[in-house]
């Protein structure tokens, strides 16, 4: 089961300018632990010290009214109560509305290893906030080797095999305008609506991998507006080395899928030989793609004005 550490929930946090508005009370305490899903629990009746269902595994938020409640404790009860609540394995205690928890909350936080934080966010923006940064890292993920691109506003994956032309197709979509993901290497993950999100590789970034030329890096050669980091997935281009006894597809009547976490996926097989522009074919995928999206199938549209045309024939035969 996928788990995110506080030290890379809090860096998701950064990498989006401090999204949460955040600041940390307890230095670098507890960043070794372990949060295990998005959900959430306010801890409400442990500060009664009522335990039984407490589900001290989860991110622990202290609203307003949790918090107010705290503050209200006598000294003596604040110490009993705290320690009680913070001997179970809480991952993060997170304070919300600016305010900030007493001393001895923090310093029993600090002896049992738990990360605290606090927050200018009011307490439903912040579950939101939560629930938005962290989604991705528990959703179902896959990862493949190929390229994923932006190519008029489709999300398009390419693979095949070795030396078989991705990357240069891959350049030239660049050069024209078009954005990369990835290279090489494409994490997906499935959304809860469905949608399949691919991202760039972490460790590899936007640097692609050209026989003969080496690594090149795509942000510092085109410019940022020629990369992106994510991107839904949309249509798969297969590219293979052309095959004199195979029968390719010449009409596309019948559309094909591929399945990636469960979903079908568009999907296309594209032979290669000398003379054919790969990139002008996986242009015109993405746009007949995006035609079809429209309600609008160029294949099925001519199919049917032939049966029209054979129909109106074999009328006018039979009326002869």
């Amino acid at each position: 089961m996928p788990k995110v550490s506080i030290s890379k929930f809090l860096e998701l946090n950064e990498k989006r300018n401090n999204f949460l508005k955040i600041r940390r009370l307890t230095g670098f305490v507890g960043m070794e632990n372990e949060i295990s899903s998005c959900d959430i629990n306010r801890p409400g009746m442990a500060l009664f010290k009522y335990f039984k269902d407490f589900a001290y595994d989860r991110i622990q938020i202290f609203g307003k009214g949790e918090a107010n409640y705290v503050l209200t404790l006598n000294e003596e009860n604040k110490k009993d109560v705290f320690e009680e609540m913070l001997s179970y394995k809480i991952p993060i205690c997170i304070f919300t509305y600016n305010i900030t928890p007493p001393e001895i909350f923090l310093e029993i936080a600090k002896n049992n290893n738990i990360c605290v934080i606090i927050s200018e966010l009011q307490t439903a923006d912040m579950i939101r906030g939560i629930d938005t940064l962290i989604e991705e890292e528990f959703l179902e993920s896959f990862t493949i080797h190929g390229g994923l691109v932006e190519v008029f506003g489709v999300g398009v994956l390419i693979l095949g095999k070795s030396g078989v032309g991705k990357s240069e197709a891959t350049l030239e979509l660049i050069s024209k305008g078009h954005r990369l993901i990835s290279d090489d290497t494409v994490e997906f993950r499935k959304l809860r609506d469905g949608r399949i999100i691919g991202k760039t590789n972490e460790f590899i970034k936007h640097n692609m991998e050209v026989r003969g030329i080496g690594v090149v890096d795509i942000s510092r050669l085109s410019g940022m507006s020629a990369i992106r980091d994510k991107k839904r997935l949309d249509l798969i281009v297969e590219l293979e080395h052309w095959k004199d006894d195979e029968q390719y597809d010449r009409m596309g009547l019948f559309e094909k899928t591929y399945n990636m976490l469960n979903t079908e996926i568009p999907y296309i097989k594209l032979p290669v030989r000398s003379g054919r522009n790969i990139c002008i074919l996986i242009e015109t995928a993405a746009k007949n793609f995006r035609l079809k999206q429209m309600g609008y199938n160029s294949a099925k549209e001519l199919d049917k004005a032939l049966i029209a045309q054979i129909e109106k024939k074999k009328a006018n035969n039979s009326n002869k």
